[in-house]
């Protein structure tokens, strides 16, 4: 089952991070997707790096934007509009907001 992780805020801890890597274990497909000032982690290499695991890891365009990071963002970072949220969410058989 796949698994999409809305996280609208930046995460000081890595809890959601850690859920999200032992349900991928668990054999979930696991996609996250970064809103608000969550999108500050699109900045973070490393991080992107240690989310390898994910099928699929996207920004909201509009708030890369609006944080003012969208010609910051680590180069393998993938920006989706409004639609491809609708997407995500039609794909995926669970949803879990992190915000």
């Amino acid at each position: 089952m796949s698994v999409l992780f809305v996280i609208g805020r930046f995460q000081e801890g890595g809890t959601a991070f850690r859920l999200a890597e032992k349900m991928a274990r668990d054999g979930h497909v696991i996609h996250f997707l970064f809103t608000g000032n969550g999108c500050l982690h699109a900045t973070d290499g490393e991080l992107m790096k240690s989310l390898e695991y994910a099928g699929g890891i996207h920004f909201l365009k509009s708030d890369c934007k609006t944080e003012g990071i969208l010609d910051k963002k680590a180069d393998d970072v993938k920006t989706i509009e409004y639609d491809g949220w609708v997407g995500l969410i039609e794909d995926c058989g669970k949803i879990i907001s992190w915000l």
